[in-house]
């Protein structure tokens, strides 16, 4: 974890064009008083490689166009290539919850549905970063 404030890497696909829910998570992290890299990515790789070089504590993704687990398939073993294998990955978004499951078996640390009360996230990325693996 980095020795200052957590930094997340908020990551958004280029084709979702449905924003209002990252933003409000990416204000409820900010007035956490975390830092927020707001990503848009075309292909996963994309994100191991901004998390890399922003040199984040997590990894958010947001999904509302379903494909979740081909990003966890990819993603994982992406970010366990450079090395970040103490990464916090959380993704949330129009995720079904038959797919949590599988989600936590590849990697993903944790899904959020839409609709949850604010500073669920927040509370659950401070209770949680630096002590996430990616074995």
């Amino acid at each position: 974890m980095s020795q200052e404030r957590i930094k997340v890497l908020l990551a958004k696909k280029k084709i979702d064009v449905h924003g209002r829910g990252t933003k409000l998570i990416a204000r409820e992290l900010r007035d956490a008083g975390m830092e927020v890299v707001y990503f848009r990515f075309g292909v996963v790789e994309e994100i191991a490689e901004a998390a890399l070089q922003e040199d984040v504590d997590v990894v958010a993704v947001s999904i509302m166009t379903s494909g979740q687990m081909q990003v966890a398939r990819e993603l994982i073993p992406a970010l366990k290539e450079r090395g970040m294998t103490d990464v916090l990955v959380i993704m949330g978004g129009i995720i079904p919850e038959v797919d949590f499951e599988p989600l936590r078996e590849l990697g993903v640390h944790r899904c959020f549905p839409p609709g949850l009360p604010g500073g669920v996230v927040a509370d659950y990325i401070r209770e949680n970063v630096g002590t996430a693996t990616l074995a």
